[in-house]
């Protein structure tokens, strides 16, 4: 060993060494050095990116030492360095830190201090801060993870995927979503059985016990199922005011976190040409709303309240398809005439009871909201009230991606059918978000057009129009297709994107961004399967077609996806075999032993 090779060997085992825990044969638990323990921490990260299967991270992530060596150590301190920041236009964009974006120059000034602050200025570490520094900016290589990536334009949230930036395509996205921090408290013992000033305010504002549940019902499924989304809302609607609408907004704001969520007035901000920041939210809350049923604004809004993808331009930025991951929470003290008779996408409840501010009872229901925010105030009540939120179980008439009208409907939502509304454009929403269908075939509508009743060929169209729909031609089965789809439906390489369809799998597919499928395999899936289902005819697109929803039973190799890209070939069911043996892995890794003089400030990294 040469006089550099002991220098690097002895900085190295002063930073990740730790002397090596003895086994008891009968004991079933590994104990890892802090080393052994950072590297499949790393690793995860790579999973939950989507950057673990690149051939250089597979090829660079082959050994996984007992001890590390220098060349190990140095290129783990500039993995940690690159995952920092992304790179843009010869600019650089801290991830977590807003959208400024730093010059070459300044990055120079501050990357060595950032080093400085994560490893608490080790003066063997900052030795080699500006070499590192230098490589993440301007190194060329191979791994994705040792440079700054180029981002790709496109910021959302990936609810429950801890990584702040998602490798998609060859470039990295941006995650915005941001765990609260009140979730890493575990709820009290008896959470169950402690009083709940929020279910007591709801009783009161909504004496109503099946609008009260249906209400809760949707908050739970948001919170249980954060990487997806309901395709219908929440309308709060009072005349007066004082009535606890706003308050409720604030407990999902706090629920969700408020780093997660934009509260904004009326819904231009939803629909105007720069909408990515607030579309960019889990949670939307929109305060006095109103608009009119057939306005652009208004079929804009059930755009993006119903689709899992939209289009937005941010500033300065050229437009970017995003999904759209957002729950909506409106508001308003206008009576919602604007809103077409059988509705679904807005679930209205008429809050208005004696507690409103010029009620008789307003002292009594102002105190009771006091009780509210001093509960959302405090991490442990807030994080028992998440518990009792996530232990919930969804009643039997409550759908996430369907309304239903008959079986739910309020009051004021009868009164507005009766008023006025399509019946028909209803039905046929409500038939095609059952099936997950955004694609069919212009040769097929002559059933559907049975099935509805519809007059002809020229009202289904009309309807479809109406509902957001337009012709496109597609290659299916090998063969150019007419079909009616979705505007907002994105295609690329004949590959689709469905959150509803990936969620048949697991919800853990839409938390990791694998969504998109064989076009011809999601056909006969949503479309095929609601021909056979309801139409009680065999599908045109197979004449194998077995009519059942995709599992995966229907596709145990995972050739037809979900993938994580337009482009990509990595498959769902990669990521699930990798975690299984990435948990057996685990399980082999030997302890670090035999380490002398172990540097304690060091170690705390490791």
């Amino acid at each position: 060993m040469t006089d550099d090779e002991a220098a690097d060997a002895k900085v190295l085992y002063e930073w990740a060494g730790v002397a090596g825990v003895e086994l008891d044969d009968d004991d079933p638990d590994v104990a890892l050095t802090k080393w052994q323990e950072s590297i499949l921490e790393q690793r995860e990260a790579d999973l939950q990116s989507g950057v673990a299967w690149h051939p250089a991270v597979l090829a660079a992530d082959e050994i996984v030492a007992k001890k590390p060596n220098a060349a190990t150590l140095r290129a783990k301190i500039q993995r940690d360095v690159s995952s920092w920041f992304v790179q843009t236009n010869g600019k650089f964009i801290k991830l977590g830190g807003g959208p400024m974006q730093y010059s070459e120059l300044e990055l120079a000034k501050l990357l060595p201090q950032m080093i400085s602050a994560h490893y608490e200025n080790h003066p063997k570490i900052m030795k080699d801060a500006n070499k590192i520094s230098y490589a993440a900016m301007q190194g060329g290589s191979p791994d994705p993870r040792m440079t700054f990536g180029i981002y790709s334009g496109k910021s959302y949230p990936q609810p429950g995927n801890s990584a702040k930036r998602l490798f998609r395509d060859g470039l990295w996205d941006i995650n915005l979503w941001q765990e609260p921090s009140y979730r890493h408290l575990p709820p009290s013992q008896n959470f169950q059985d402690q009083p709940c000033a929020f279910q007591d305010m709801l009783t009161f504002a909504i004496p109503d016990e099946t609008q009260r549940n249906h209400l809760l019902d949707w908050i739970s499924w948001c919170l249980q199922n954060e990487a997806q989304k309901p395709t219908w809302s929440i309308l709060l609607y009072s005349e007066e005011k004082g009535t606890g609408k706003s308050t409720i907004g604030e407990v999902l704001e706090a629920l969700f976190g408020a780093a997660n969520t934009s509260a904004v007035n009326g819904i231009r901000s939803l629909t105007q040409r720069f909408a990515a920041d607030v579309l960019s939210k889990k949670l939307i809350v929109a305060e006095e709303v109103h608009i009119s049923s057939f306005s652009d604004e208004g079929n804009a809004l059930k755009d993006v309240i119903t689709n899992d993808r939209v289009t937005v331009e941010p500033k300065y930025q050229a437009s970017v398809t995003i999904p759209q991951k957002s729950c909506f929470l409106f508001t308003t003290n206008h009576k919602p005439l604007w809103l077409e008779g059988g509705e679904r996408r807005y679930y209205v409840i008429e809050v208005s009871h004696d507690g409103s501010a010029l009620g008789p009872k307003s002292e009594d229901f102002s105190a009771l909201v006091g009780r509210v925010k001093a509960e959302i105030a405090d991490p442990q009540k807030l994080r028992d009230l998440y518990a009792r939120l996530m232990a919930r179980t969804q009643g039997p008439t409550f759908h996430p991606k369907e309304l239903r009208f008959a079986d739910n409907a309020t009051p004021i939502m009868r009164e507005l059918q009766e008023t006025s509304g399509n019946e028909g454009d209803e039905v046929l929403e409500a038939l095609l978000l059952d099936y997950c269908v955004e694609i069919i075939p212009s040769a097929d509508f002559p059933e559907l057009i049975s099935f509805l009743r519809s007059r002809n060929a020229n009202a289904l169209r009309n309807a479809l129009a109406r509902l957001g729909w337009g012709e496109r031609r597609l290659r299916v089965k090998g063969k150019q297709v007419r079909t009616w789809a979705k505007r907002s439906l994105e295609i690329e390489n004949r590959r689709i994107s469905s959150n509803q369809l990936a969620a048949l799998y697991k919800p853990d597919a839409v938390a990791l961004g694998y969504t998109w499928f064989d076009l011809d395999f999601y056909l006969e899936k949503t479309w095929g399967h609601l021909r056979q289902d309801r139409l009680k005819r065999p599908s045109k697109l197979d004449d194998a077609a077995s009519g059942t929803t995709a599992n995966e039973s229907d596709n145990p190799d995972g050739k037809f996806g979900p993938f994580n890209g337009p482009k990509s070939h990595l498959r769902y069911q990669t990521v699930m075999f990798e975690r299984e043996a990435l948990a057996s892995k685990a399980q082999e890794l030997p302890p670090h032993a035999d380490d002398e003089n172990p540097d304690d400030d060091l170690d705390r990294h490791f």
